[in-house]
């Protein structure tokens, strides 16, 4: 791979194949991969891209977005969105619901946006 001239070697990165943690082991292999995989760069915006294609509105070309630190601010976001609607069937399960209730999600420190596309991304799971 490391052979390979720049353009081919981000094409090879950037096809749907390969998955953000292969890119990540990747990057880890050596200077030469490490510099093919920026986080600013064009293959983490494609990993983004295939991974949450509704997200790309909320960003400019313009702007100079880490890609790697927003995938990884949308997978952790994922995954505390799960945790949090995995527990409503414990806390809502009376018809009171506590006006506290969803201080958990206020409280995520994250774009609401990326809550929202995981709150969809669990209704469509299985065409539910």
């Amino acid at each position: 791979l490391t052979e390979l001239p720049g353009e081919l070697l981000e094409l090879i990165l950037c096809c749907g194949a390969l998955g953000a943690a292969d890119i990540a082991r990747v990057s880890c292999t050596c200077r030469r991969l490490r510099d093919a995989c920026p986080p600013h760069g064009k293959v983490w915006r494609e990993r983004f891209r295939l991974r949450w294609p509704s997200l790309l509105k909320y960003y400019s070309q313009a702007d100079g977005v880490s890609w790697l630190e927003e995938y990884k601010a949308r997978h952790r976001a994922g995954l505390e969105a799960q945790r949090i609607v995995a527990s409503f069937s414990k806390r809502f399960f009376s018809e009171h619901v506590p006006c506290d209730g969803f201080s958990d999600i206020e409280s995520l420190g994250c774009p609401s946006h990326f809550f929202e596309d995981e709150l969809m991304c669990i209704l469509n799971v299985e065409g539910r």
